[in-house]
């Protein structure tokens, strides 16, 4: 059953707090009700025995006759019921006349209805006697129930006060809360500083901590998204107006001959253009998908294998072959789209700058605990100073006569940074050419 409360937390707390204290009073005063009850029937029930005692042994009660048992002020008028019996059941006194105890007698104690009402009786039977003793227990009630209300009464009147003190140390436990929320309700749209959270409670704390570690993520992916703007802009404007020119040299051609040849460079920038925007493409892609699958288990021979096909057309055109070797049950934990990207990159970049007829090796290894990626090409190579530098996004090596983005390393170290892969230039083994070394660990 859920309580009709608002979400808010000030009137949660006031409520539990201030039910919360008025159950501990009504608890309290319960307890103190059926303690005070018991030992009134104690303390009066030893009265009764006590009384009916001293009138067995002719302490002076029946001396006072009938008519001074019910004076009017009189403790024993006003509380006790007398009765005294013969031995042969001839009532000899009855302190109150209009209110006759049962005559079937039980010695102790026992408990008699009368008028509506419960008394508690204590006979004693001795050689010339039998005596009653009886007592409304209304008076034992009475007096338990005024213990209670007396208990009860004191937390009853501070409530108002309590009540006070209860908001305001709520109130003031919250404004940390309330200074946090004004911080953010505050903020521009590109504030994305952290928040405070100094003087918050150790309940809250936690959830401003995450809250800032979002923001955080969200400033790194924002930065990303600013520079990657920033460079694919500056990136496109080359081609776009290289292709403005080509254009323009189409249109101001004055043979076939011209002509055609002004086709052919439209086409080739058109291509390059064409490049370049699935260049750009494929690492947006990646970057917001990575976030977002979970890693698997992924056969790095099928990676290359898919690879392959996706540049086989252009190994084609260059009559390069490529040699396909290594083990057959390679499996790392990633996202095999994008381990695919990565391979395919690599072996684009073997491609485009190996010589045409010349020849591209992809091997897999494996050793403890790794297992590594190799591609090697039979191209000019990259200097040892510039093998850091070709990572850079749009950098692009001197002497490069190979036209590109400067992308597809960037995108491979990326993707390799995300699957916690180094990834490595190095001299190809037989002493010409450039190897890529992808090492994953295992």
């Amino acid at each position: 059953m859920s309580i009709p409360l608002s979400y808010s937390l000030r009137a949660r707390l006031l409520f539990f707090l201030l039910a919360a204290i008025a159950v501990g009073a009504l608890v309290q005063g319960a307890i103190a009700y059926r303690s005070t009850l018991a030992q009134a029937d104690d303390i009066f029930d030893s009265l009764l025995q006590r009384t009916a005692l001293s009138l067995g042994t002719g302490d002076g009660l029946l001396s006072t006759g009938p008519t001074h048992a019910r004076g009017a002020g009189s403790p024993v008028a006003d509380d006790l019921i007398i009765q005294i019996w013969t031995p042969d059941g001839v009532r000899v006194f009855n302190s109150r006349s209009r209110l006759p105890l049962p005559s079937q007698i039980v010695l102790g104690f026992s408990d008699a209805r009368m008028e509506g009402r419960t008394y508690r009786v204590y006979s004693l039977a001795t050689p010339f006697q039998v005596i009653q003793v009886a007592q409304d227990m209304g008076v034992r009630t009475n007096m338990a129930r005024a213990l209670a209300l007396r208990t009860v009464a004191p937390i009853a009147a501070a409530a108002p006060l309590l009540m006070l003190i209860i908001w305001c140390v709520v109130s003031w436990s919250l404004r940390p809360v309330k200074r946090a929320r004004a911080q953010v309700a505050s903020r521009q749209p590109e504030d994305l500083s952290p928040v405070s959270v100094q003087g918050l409670p150790d309940e809250i704390r936690p959830l401003v901590q995450e809250l800032n570690l979002l923001l955080e993520r969200m400033r790194g992916a924002f930065a990303q998204q600013k520079q990657f703007v920033g460079d694919a802009a500056h990136e496109l404007r080359s081609p776009l107006a290289a292709l403005r020119l080509q254009m323009q040299a189409l249109q101001r051609a004055g043979n076939a001959e011209g002509r055609q040849l002004a086709e052919q460079r439209l086409a080739a920038g058109i291509d390059r253009a064409t490049r370049l925007v699935e260049q750009l493409l494929s690492m947006a892609r990646h970057e917001s998908a990575a976030e977002q699958t979970p890693a698997e288990p992924v056969d790095l021979a099928d990676v290359l294998r898919q690879a392959l096909s996706e540049t086989l057309a252009e190994a084609n055109a260059k009559s390069i072959s490529i040699d396909l070797d290594g083990a057959p049950e390679a499996r790392v934990q990633g996202h095999r789209d994008a381990l695919v990207l990565l391979a395919r990159n690599l072996l684009d970049n073997a491609i485009k700058h190996s010589p045409a007829g010349g020849r591209v090796s992809l091997r897999l290894e494996q050793a403890a605990h790794r297992t590594s990626l190799l591609i090697d090409d039979e191209g000019p190579g990259i200097a040892p100073e510039e093998r850091e530098r070709v990572f850079d996004r749009f950098y692009r090596a001197e002497g490069n006569t190979q036209h590109g983005s400067g992308l597809g390393l960037a995108i491979a170290r990326a993707i390799a940074d995300r699957h916690g892969a180094t990834i490595t230039l190095e001299d190809a083994p037989a002493g010409h050419g450039l190897r890529a070394r992808v090492d994953f660990s295992t």
